[in-house]
């Protein structure tokens, strides 16, 4: 990896979601799409409630990206450009070639559709096939079932379990689960991804 990698803003383009980079003028829909807890129960970013809440989250991951330790895209519906929810690269390690896809989140009214899937095919190919990783890692809490599916439906491959790594704002602490996708499964884990995207579809309610 370069040493500009993962640093210029970039749209990337799919069937059903455009990855386009977060701009102040999606504060006001990421708020709204944002409203529901259960949506935002395991996250370690999280945006709050409140739209002040929302500016500080906004302002924490600009300037990580300034940093050059995350790139920050808004998932918009690719048929009219509406914003349902965030996700970014993070924990960019360009001397070790290796970078995280997190901090995703997604409104309820899109969960079980193609959104999530065509999202992480769409940063795997930019990160495998333009910016040359070696290895993408994804994480979630170990108590985040659903989340932990989803992601092994990715096609990554499951390694550890982190006991209490993180310490939360509620002084709790949190057991991370990691998953990876190094770049010679990326040709398997691609192809599956696709083939998950050709099957039926049928949009309901808001979708």
């Amino acid at each position: 990896m370069r040493e500009d990698s993962f640093r210029t803003p970039v749209t990337l383009e799919g069937r059903y979601v455009r990855l386009v980079p977060l701009e102040p003028a999606h504060r006001l829909p990421l708020h709204e799409v944002g409203q529901d807890p259960e949506g935002m129960r395991y996250l370690l970013n999280a945006p709050g409630p409140s739209l002040e809440a929302m500016d500080a989250f906004l302002a924490l991951i600009r300037a990580r990206q300034a940093s050059g330790t995350d790139l920050a895209f808004t998932t918009v519906r690719a048929r009219d450009g509406k914003p349902v929810g965030m996700t970014r690269f993070l924990h960019i390690d360009r001397p070790n070639e290796a970078v995280e896809v997190g901090g995703t989140w997604l409104g309820r009214a899109w969960w079980r559709t193609p959104f999530n899937t065509e999202s992480k095919l769409l940063m795997f190919r930019y990160a495998f096939e333009v910016e040359e990783a070696h290895r993408v890692c994804l994480q979630t809490d170990l108590r985040n079932e659903r989340a932990q599916r989803a992601i092994q439906r990715l096609g990554t491959v499951r390694e550890a379990v982190l006991r209490d790594d993180k310490l939360l704002p509620n002084g709790t602490y949190r057991s991370s689960v990691f998953y990876s996708i190094l770049r010679d499964e990326w040709p398997r884990v691609r192809d599956g991804l696709e083939e998950r995207l050709r099957g039926p579809w049928q949009p309901t309610g808001d979708q």
